[in-house]
């Protein structure tokens, strides 16, 4: 199974740069929506990462794709920028939802 990484241009080479193959820049949250669903219909990525930002944006598919799949796991880090937005955390998210306690990490 591969790791892919799903951001903006400049987080994306900063993970060229440590070695990642799978490094795909976007423009918009649309485009990263559209590769993040054509990953989670294949058993080929194991992990997706993303930018805390794209993951805002996007949240109702990474939910989406949280709760019916079992990979990918989508993860969020910070882009250059820092986190502009409210961190968001689909495995926090579902285990709220699951569970109804809110994990405070």
């Amino acid at each position: 199974m591969k790791i892919a990484v799903i951001a903006d241009e400049n987080t994306v080479n900063c993970f060229k740069l440590a070695g990642l193959e799978h490094a795909y820049p976007v423009k918009s949250a649309e485009e990263a929506d559209r590769l993040i669903r054509e990953f989670s219909e294949t058993s080929e990525y194991a992990v997706v990462i993303t930018s805390d930002s794209l993951a805002y944006r996007i949240s109702a598919t990474i939910n989406e794709i949280t709760e019916k799949n079992k990979f990918p796991l989508i993860v969020s880090v910070q882009d250059l920028q820092g986190t502009t937005t409210t961190a968001f955390d689909p495995i926090t998210e579902l285990i709220k939802r699951k569970t109804g306690i809110e994990l405070k990490l």
